[in-house]
């Protein structure tokens, strides 16, 4: 069936019925639910029909000049609203954690109001059910999707894969794509410019030892480019093997052993600032450190990344704060901007950080 024939279809039984769901058009067209998506969203560019969270509703007033001339007799179906044309269902997925994605998902709900888009969020666990969570979605009908993957595309091949079988358009949030990855879009933080932010500020400051301490996450390999950059343009040298690079997530004993090695370092004259990634390490860092008699910031500052509890330390540290919130809101335009004009060239977008200075 021919796009013109299928359009018509769906024009007329929307017009008789008030109302219909996507998946039962695509069952009464026995075509794929994403090719009726496509033909219904072109009917309502025009103005023909208006669409809602999984279904398609007659206008009150068809735009002059569609496809349909007439209103239907008995209205849309009880319990399913009218809308203005180009309303999207987008469906977002980020990973299981209560630190930092709130606020990305709290922009990304505002950016989806303010728009007249539908969002509907799920959280995943790990890398199965984030496709098992996206299956259901694009089930239900959505016409784009935000992913916040829990493997990186760029390491992952199969997780490349998967994204570039999509079969709508799909934006990434606070992860990147690389140069061979199809048609996926990417909103994320320029991690590499918060270390070089850092490392100015606690150069600029007097500060000549500098360290990076951190877990080994997605993150960490962006953070060591920019900390490595910032030494290089400011022209100091890398701290001695002996101050500590790398914790262990959720080890305590690595903990108390990286603080009593770091806080001997202090004593050497071995480090004197240190760039520590995350919030969540850094306040029991600063904690051990002063136990073990080092002042911070007297012989030792310290500046955090995330910027999520840095506030809480005593003294507060001055930490980096990722635009968490904007990276949210940023991914729905990018999305709605890629429905709205699918020819559009493919966005990239890295949002900088901002140093927020503490006494």
């Amino acid at each position: 069936m021919h796009a013109e024939d299928r359009q018509r279809a769906i024009v007329e039984t929307v017009r008789e019925r008030g109302s219909i769901k996507i998946g039962e058009l695509a069952e009464m067209l026995d075509v794929a639910a994403v090719t009726v998506r496509g033909d219904v969203r072109e009917l309502a560019r025009r103005g023909t029909v208006n669409r809602v969270h999984g279904a398609v509703v007659w206008p009150a007033e068809p735009a002059a000049g569609g496809i349909a001339t007439s209103a239907p007799a008995g209205g849309p179906a009880p319990g399913v609203p009218a809308a203005p044309a180009r309303t999207y269902s987008l469906g977002m997925v980020v990973p299981h954690s209560s630190y930092y994605y709130p606020e990305v998902v709290s922009g990304a709900k505002a950016a989806a109001e303010a728009l007249g888009a539908e969002l509907t969020v799920e959280v995943s666990q790990n890398a199965f059910t984030e496709r098992a969570l996206v299956a259901k979605m694009l089930h239900a009908g959505v016409d784009g999707l935000l992913v916040t993957t829990a493997e990186d595309p760029r390491t992952s091949p199969g997780t490349e894969a998967w994204l570039n079988e999509l079969p709508v358009p799909v934006v990434l949030a606070e992860r990147r794509v690389g140069l061979d990855s199809g048609a996926a879009e990417h909103v994320a933080t320029s991690h590499e410019y918060g270390a070089y932010l850092a490392v100015r500020h606690l150069a600029g400051s007097g500060r000549t030892r500098i360290a990076l301490l951190q877990f080994a996450t997605m993150t960490s390999p962006m953070l060591e480019v920019g900390f490595q950059q910032a030494l290089t343009a400011l022209k100091l040298n890398p701290c001695p093997p002996e101050v500590p690079g790398v914790l262990s997530e959720h080890d305590l004993a690595d903990l108390d052993d990286k603080c009593a090695q770091l806080a001997g370092c202090v004593r050497d004259g071995l480090v004197d600032a240190i760039l520590v990634h995350n919030d969540s390490i850094a306040l029991p860092l600063v904690s051990r450190l002063q136990a073990a008699g080092v002042q911070v910031p007297g012989d030792l500052a310290v500046v955090t990344y995330d910027d999520e509890l840095a506030t809480l330390a005593e003294p507060p540290l001055t930490a980096v704060a990722p635009p968490r919130r904007a990276v949210g809101a940023e991914a729905v335009k990018l999305l709605v901007g890629r429905l709205e004009d699918p020819g559009r060239p493919t966005h990239h977008l890295m949002l900088d950080p901002v140093l927020n200075i503490r006494g």
